[in-house]
């Protein structure tokens, strides 16, 4: 007897399809017909059918398939021999071949045909693994030129066998994957090939850690990497380990069992668990008794009327601002308490977008991975991975489209795309569809849906609730952050007796929170927290800080950044470079130069007016450079430094920028202002002109940094134009151009904040003020001080005492500029402390005891 079979041949193995099987499915997911254990296949990627014509193959992955150098778009019939390639056109290869063999000769599966992506034990029932009673040997590896590898399959020990007391039970929430011996003498992990242990993970540095065996005593050293080596949830340079301990490297998790040490892989099917959370803010609780748990590859949707507590709630679930009480898990870990490690499997996207619009898409996630990773990543492995990401979320297309052109929906992506850059398995979104249309808010959703059935739990907060029936569970919030209801998308409505969500969230503002909240907890839906309780902190607990790169690198990529978005914003540039000669060009409209007057007796009243002039148009100048730099980027920075950021480096590097932007526009604005007009007794730099062009440059770069202090200190950039007028009126008084301030009490004190003061003083100095300004009774002329014989100067006796910060001396020149300096790096340090409001909250108040 013969019928149709279809043969399926991949590195996984091969394996023959019959006639009369519904649905065949190769995928990554372990319950898939037959499995390929590789990152760019979707968890159900093919979809074999048989036809009245032979067999029909339909492409239902995220990542798309390849058929003969295209991308596979309908369905194909298979005829003879036909080859596909998965996720992307050089993905692994599917053979699939469709012939006639009897049914006496059908192989069910292949011993070892399909192996699952997390065991790495093949996938067919009943069969057993051969048990190891000694060490294993690693598997070969296929390593690339980048130093990456697949991890082969190794059965290793005995799950089963005993673990030490104390410890957790990784293959409880993690699946076992290679299993390593450890070998006396030292043994070395990293990305690189060399490695005794190969990690195929862009977190990992190429030389991340070792381990020393001697006897049965391990010890781990941290080999100075980025992301730094972790033992049990605490970040070590040097320490032992036991029996039991979790060493944990980027993603990958590794536990001493004996002799051995056992790879667990965290591929996001593990559980996540909020239990007891309150938050309170003074005597106001915004969260109540918090608690629900999710399984893996979930897709959460939390929804709820205003002020139910939605973003507080996502601060707690990230660690971005802890729960005052209670334990957020995952894996069955304390993410509190282990905050330093868990981090890096937390993308989050917030609510605004985090991305500079000016950018193109693929240089928007190139700066984002130079952030992220170490810096011993190359160019081409950034390049590798920032492509997958853009394959993942059908964004290849808009690679080279500058993320403005974008729609709402496709900028959302990109905000995603780059949190995917460093794979993380917990990810949470702030009202992702906020501002979209219908269309929009479900290709959103979809794409959310795609990526927790890929591999990962996804927690979106959202105010759309059209699309809720795409999640897997439905967090709904009362008033004061109680919990409403947890459970189904589908039992929601039902259980509030209710047609629509708005009548739910209507019925859920007029009644007490705690009333809705014991609702729930009677209802059939609710379900008690873990017996496991959080272990007891000291109050208050520092969470540890986070940095991938050193400052320097940080500054560099930062000031590289932020000179690619000026350079890709037009308008911005063009007004950048008009500056100055339009400036430059108003004080010359001021007939009049800097020499004494004719008759020795007409006080010269030129000067001042155009020095004044200049040192207006240089603080606006300055400030309008800057007033939106930060804000403009406050949730750009704020999400980048919950990942590792450097406060100075972020500084450091609008400094930097400035200070190459002020020079190049004081240059021209002073020579256009004063050529021809510099008077003849220059100081001790010997030209007037580079004299007065430092004294501009620095009104201009202090007023920078007043701009970055106005800009740090608002949370909306329309609030920064009405400060730049107020605080470019106030220079101008305090600059002692109109009126003098000397002797004034509280006004001269005052002024001494003012760059406009130090600015304006050190060109006076130049310009010997105290001369030219001054008319009526002779006195000796002097020349850097000195008097010169035979020389007098008229002074006028109603005029006002002379500034002594005017004296023509290259001492009070050189104090004028210094006191300048000094008080730009005031500004500066004020920058830094109005920046730390906007770091993630890093204490915890207080944390109920085990119970």
């Amino acid at each position: 007897m013969s019928t149709a079979v279809l043969k399926v041949t991949s590195e996984a193995g091969q394996v023959s399809v019959a006639a009369g099987k519904p649905r065949f499915i190769i995928g990554r997911a372990r319950n898939a017909d037959h499995v390929i254990a590789d990152g760019r296949v979707s968890r159900q990627h093919l979809m074999i059918e048989e036809t009245a014509h032979g067999w029909a193959v339909r492409d239902v992955s995220s990542n798309g398939t390849w058929l003969g150098g295209s991308r596979m778009l309908n369905t194909v019939e298979v005829h003879g021999e036909t080859r596909f390639r998965l996720g992307t056109p050089t993905g692994p290869e599917v053979v699939l071949l469709a012939e006639a063999a009897s049914l006496a000769s059908l192989p069910v599966a292949l011993p070892g045909a399909a192996a699952d992506q997390q065991t790495m034990l093949p996938h067919q029932s009943g069969y057993a693994p051969p048990r190891t009673p000694g060490p294993a040997i690693p598997p070969a590896r296929d390593k690339d030129e980048e130093g990456e590898q697949e991890h082969g399959q190794d059965d290793g020990p005995d799950p089963d066998q005993a673990q030490p007391a104390g410890h957790p039970r990784l293959d409880r929430e993690h699946e076992r994957g290679t299993v390593y011996p450890l070998c006396q003498g030292t043994m070395t992990i990293g990305r690189a090939r060399g490695n005794d242990i190969v990690i195929a993970d862009l977190l990992a540095s190429r030389h991340h850690a070792s381990l020393t065996v001697r006897g049965q005593d391990v010890e781990l050293v941290d080999m100075e990497s980025a992301n730094g080596t972790f033992l049990d949830g605490r970040r070590v340079q040097t320490a032992p380990v036991g029996q039991g301990d979790i060493i944990a490297i980027g993603h990958h998790v590794f536990q001493r069992e004996g002799d051995l040490l056992v790879e667990y892989l965290d591929s996001g099917d593990v559980s996540f668990e909020a239990e007891h959370l309150n938050v309170r803010v003074g005597d106001k609780q915004l969260l109540h008794d918090m608690t629900f748990r999710l399984p893996g590859r979930a897709l959460l949707g939390v929804v709820g009327p205003s002020g139910a507590g939605k973003s507080t709630l996502l601060g707690a679930l990230t660690g971005f601002r802890p729960a005052d009480e209670g334990a957020v898990r995952y894996a069955g870990r304390d993410l509190y308490t282990e905050y330093d490690e868990l981090r890096r499997r937390i993308g989050y996207v917030p609510q605004d977008d985090i991305l500079h619009t000016s950018l193109t898409v693929r240089k928007a996630l190139e700066f984002g991975a130079k952030l992220r990773f170490p810096p011993d990543v190359t160019a081409k492995e950034r390049a590798r991975r920032i492509d997958e990401v853009l394959a993942e979320l059908n964004l290849t297309p808009h690679a080279a489209t500058v993320v403005a052109r974008l729609s709402g929906g496709q900028r959302k992506r990109v905000s995603v795309a780059l949190e995917l850059l460093t794979r993380p398995t917990l990810l949470y979104l702030d009202e992702p569809t906020s501002g979209l249309d219908p269309g929009m808010d479900l290709q959103v959703m979809q794409s959310l849906r795609k990526l927790a059935d890929d591999g990962r739990t996804v927690i979106v907060v959202t105010h759309s609730v059209a699309q809720l029936d795409l999640c897997d569970y439905v967090l709904v919030l009362a008033p004061g952050g109680h919990v409403a209801y947890f459970g189904p998308p589908a039992d929601a409505l039902p259980f509030f007796g209710e047609q629509g969500y708005p009548w739910v969230f209507l019925r859920l503002q007029e009644n007490e929170g705690t009333e809705s909240a014991a609702r729930f907890r009677q209802s059939r839906h609710y379900v008690p927290a873990s017996v496991t309780a959080p272990s007891a902190r000291p109050a208050p607990v520092e969470l540890p800080s986070i940095r991938q790169q050193s400052v320097p690198s940080q500054l560099v990529t930062l000031t590289r950044r932020t000179l690619a978005v000026i350079a890709s914003d037009r308008g911005y540039l063009r007004l950048a470079i008009a500056f100055p000669f339009v400036l430059g060009a108003i004080p010359r409209a001021i007939n009049g130069n800097f020499l004494d007057s004719p008759d020795r007796f007409t006080p010269n009243s030129d000067a001042p007016t155009i020095f004044l002039i200049m040192v207006l148009c240089a603080c606006f100048m300055g400030m309008s450079n800057s007033v939106r730099e930060i804000v403009k980027e406050r949730a750009i920075y704020q999400r980048e430094r919950a990942i590792g950021l450097s406060r100075a480096a972020y500084v450091g590097s609008k400094v930097l920028v400035l200070f190459i932007i002020t020079v190049l526009q004081v240059v021209p604005f002073t020579i256009i202002g004063l050529a021809g007009r510099q008077p003849p007794d220059h100081l001790a730099l010997g030209n007037t002109i580079l004299e007065c062009m430092i004294a501009v440059f620095l009104v201009t770069f202090a007023s920078g940094m007043i701009g970055l202090v106005i800009s740090a200190s608002v949370d909306n950039a329309d609030k920064t134009m009405p400060l730049l007028v107020i605080v470019t009126m106030v220079q101008l008084v305090f600059s002692a151009g109109i009126v003098p301030i000397g002797g004034q009490v509280g006004l001269e004190q005052a002024a001494v904040l003012s760059p406009a003061r130090w600015g304006f003083a050190a060109m006076a100095a130049d310009a010997d003020f105290n001369t030219i300004t001054r008319a009526g009774v002779p006195r000796p002329k002097t020349i850097n001080g000195v008097p010169v014989a035979g020389q007098t100067v008229p002074i006028n006796p109603r005029a006002p005492e002379p500034d002594p910060l005017f004296t023509h001396s290259n001492r009070h020149y050189a104090f004028d500029i210094g006191a300048g300096i000094v008080v730009t790096v005031a500004y500066i340090g004020v920058i830094s402390l109005l920046l730390r409001r906007l770091d993630p909250k890093k204490t915890r108040k207080r944390s109920p005891a085990r119970q």
